[in-house]
């Protein structure tokens, strides 16, 4: 047999691997949307669509003036927390910046709202500002970081000069509200408000790929991949605080905007720790949805891998209850088994003397799928720990070609992970 056969030969018998490693009901095969284009309609047909007006989008604008926004967000009649919302939190510069907006009559960009019910409000966009200009009216932060009016620094909305206070309840916060009627066809109302937001981010400030996902796709699968990135073994190996929550809630976090491409410091009494940009763009909660997207990948494999996420996690969402909670054991059995075997070494590759910093997503989704695969023998695996980990920096130089992670063709991560599970058997077989 020809290398070239043989290496065929291996893939085939991976993707069969995948194939008998799946639970009941796991399988997306036949779920995911084809790829096979529908015969073009003709114009007629699209003339006729249009004008029914099935899919058309009824909004309306509204001017909020500053003062009245407390009262509004206090009346029960707005939602300010559905799944578009962000882990993001503004900084009281942010905040101050803003106000620092209205004194100077900058133009702000105006918030969206979706109506889920007639006079009952959802804030598809532009909580932050809302709940800023709320927080200026009631003095819960002083004016910091100010760019222009440096002599307010310091000041709450109570403390300012009465002109400039006044100033500033003459501006206005403009709205545009997607309304009930929009959806009056056959057209799901929640797919439309889904697909609106995704548009209205399509610009400024970029949402995530999971971000977008978590928005435009909520359901079943979705909540479960965000409780699992709960997890502490995955938050130990990524480099997370297993208690983010409660750090995150006690600090300030500045949004993505201007906090560029590094993690946040945050000071939390005399005690320094980070919110890693990972959880702040919920690269946690893609990793775990990577996780089961590819245990079957290689059996209905895409070129783009946002693409088949994006499609995975909605065929996901229809899974039954037990499916769902089988591969939500499966997951925490095999993330937990990661950190038994290899520690803070797990999906990281020696540098010279040292191991990387930076866990690696390549790494991750092999290592994952094999040893989802060999959780039947997870004692004798753990029994051989300290020599697999011995042999890692030999294992990574002898396939350095493979493990570069700068392929990402379909031989490239069948490979990786043809690779590593012949390492890792290589213990126990």
């Amino acid at each position: 047999m020809t290398e070239r056969a043989e290496a065929e030969a291996m893939r085939r018998q991976l993707v069969q691997r995948q194939r008998e490693a799946l639970v009941s009901g796991e399988l997306v095969e036949k779920r995911l949307h084809s790829d096979v284009s529908a015969p073009r309609p003709s114009d007629e047909q699209i003339n006729d669509r249009y004008d029914r007006g099935e899919i058309r989008i009824v909004t309306e604008q509204a001017r909020y003036p500053l003062d009245s926004i407390t009262g509004l967000l206090e009346s029960g009649n707005y939602k300010l927390d559905p799944e578009y919302q962000r882990r993001h939190r503004w900084s009281v510069g942010q905040k101050s910046r803003l106000v620092e907006s209205f004194i100077m009559n900058v133009p702000v960009p105006p918030i969206f709202l979706y109506e889920y019910d007639f006079n009952r409000y959802e804030v598809m966009d532009g909580l932050q500002r809302l709940t800023a200009v709320k927080e200026f009216y009631s003095n819960a932060f002083s004016l910091s970081g100010l760019e222009y009016w440096t002599e307010l620094e310091g000041l709450a909305y109570v403390q300012l000069p009465s002109r400039i206070r006044d100033g500033i309840s003459r501006r206005y916060l403009s709205s545009i509200v997607l309304l009930k009627e929009t959806s009056h066809g056959e057209e799901d109302p929640e797919r439309l408000k889904r697909f609106v937001f995704g548009r209205i981010n399509t610009g400024g400030v970029q949402l995530s790929p999971q971000e977008v996902r978590n928005a435009l796709y909520d359901g079943p699968m979705n909540d479960q991949c965000k409780a699992l990135a709960e997890t502490p073994a995955l938050r130990r190996l990524w480099g997370i605080p297993e208690d983010i929550e409660r750090l995150v809630g006690l600090a300030s976090e500045a949004d993505s905007a201007l906090s560029g491409l590094t993690d946040l410091p945050v000071d939390e009494l005399d005690e320094q720790v980070v919110i890693p940009r990972a959880w702040r763009e919920m690269t946690d909660v893609e990793l775990v949805l990577r996780f089961f997207a590819n245990r079957q990948r290689m059996i209905v494999y895409r070129d783009n891998i946002r693409d088949y996420l994006d499609d995975y996690l909605q065929a996901g969402n229809g899974f039954d209850e037990s499916t769902i909670a089988s591969l939500g054991t499966l997951f925490v059995e095999t993330i937990n088994l990661s950190e038994a075997i290899f520690g803070r070494r797990a999906f990281r590759r020696p540098r010279g003397e040292n191991w990387s910093s930076v866990p690696s997503v390549s790494i991750y989704d092999a290592l994952m799928n094999v040893l989802s695969r060999l959780l039947g023998r997870s004692e004798e695996l753990i029994s051989n720990r300290d020599e697999i980990q011995g042999n890692l920096v030999t294992f990574y130089q002898e396939h350095s070609k493979v493990f570069n992670l700068r392929g990402q063709t379909r031989s490239d991560v069948m490979t990786r992970e043809i690779e590593l599970e012949k390492y890792i058997r290589g213990f126990i077989d």
